[in-house]
């Protein structure tokens, strides 16, 4: 299993590899929830270091993206670039028409729920893709036992649970006849429902649209080594999480400090996500009777 860290900057490189890190996963033209410079623009530096690296296109796209995105799949096609991290169907298609659906992780956040997926994408012929966050351990282990194609998990970090292309924020400070500055790429903004009170959920406008996440990051300290035995990939996500934080959780995947140290310094952010308890448990559907 290869741990696929964020790049943030091309100074911390070494840093990572000394954690751990086995690919890099780089922020393109067509990436959103990116976390620091796009650094699409320094792959040759990336290269020099002898680390796989993916790329980042994970954006809704759009007719006006197409160009855009053959000049990213065409880069791609540098045999030293192993990966294609997809958001949207269309990169694959792409891809196809230029021989590389081979290297295309499909991973469209809480799409891939079933093994029938995983034989689905198998028939076409891309690398991989990711599981869902919002399945149980339980359903991911059922995935292990009839794996086709490369698989990869989003294992740390916060988790992305809504994307819309329409700038929500914008419009909301527009309908409540608010100016505000500073709207987009802002890490600070959350929202509260009336239901959970105790709950706030970081919400992010970029180029892209709207993400909604999770209000806890997810950490997978104790399944990690079974995740291991079945996974290709697993994403060490960083977005809303600072530079000493993320080193840290790479020390503890990687057996460099504990799991309790690290839970003690980081207390009350982390949580186990779904891998225990059922989304439809949470949401009420569960018929008890």
């Amino acid at each position: 299993m290869k741990y696929v860290v964020r790049l943030k900057n091309i100074e911390e490189i070494t840093e990572l590899i000394s954690m751990g890190a086995d690919v890099f996963l780089v922020d393109t033209p067509l990436a959103v929830k990116k976390v620091g410079l796009e650094m699409y623009d320094f792959l040759e530096t990336i290269f020099s270091y002898g680390k796989e690296v993916y790329l980042l296109v994970n954006k809704m796209i759009h007719e006006e993206d197409i160009n855009t995105l053959t000049k990213i799949l065409l880069t791609a096609k540098d045999d030293r670039i192993t990966g294609v991290v997809a958001g949207d169907l269309t990169v694959m298609v792409k891809a196809g028409e230029l021989g590389i659906a081979k290297k295309v992780i499909y991973q469209p956040g809480t799409m891939n729920t079933n093994s029938f997926d995983n034989e689905y994408f198998f028939l076409k012929d891309i690398k991989g893709i990711t599981i869902s966050k919002e399945i149980t351990w339980a359903e991911i282990a059922k995935i292990f036992t009839v794996k086709k194609t490369e698989l990869s998990l989003v294992g740390h970090g916060f988790i992305d649970m809504f994307y819309s292309k329409r700038k929500l924020l914008t419009n909301y400070f527009i309908f409540k006849n608010i100016v505000r500055e500073n709207i987009g790429e802002n890490p600070n903004f959350r929202l509260n429902e009336e239901m959970r009170k105790d709950s706030y959920y970081p919400i992010f406008e970029d180029n892209g649209g709207t993400h909604v996440f999770r209000d806890l990051a997810l950490e997978s300290f104790d399944e990690v080594e079974e995740l291991a035995k079945a996974l290709d990939d697993f994403f060490v996500e960083r977005i809303f999480i600072g530079d000493e934080e993320y080193y840290d959780s790479l020390k503890v995947y990687n057996n460099q400090m504990s799991r309790e140290v690290f839970l003690e310094k980081y207390q009350g952010k982390y949580n186990k996500g779904f891998f225990y308890q059922s989304t439809e448990k949470i949401k009420g559907e569960l018929d008890e009777n």
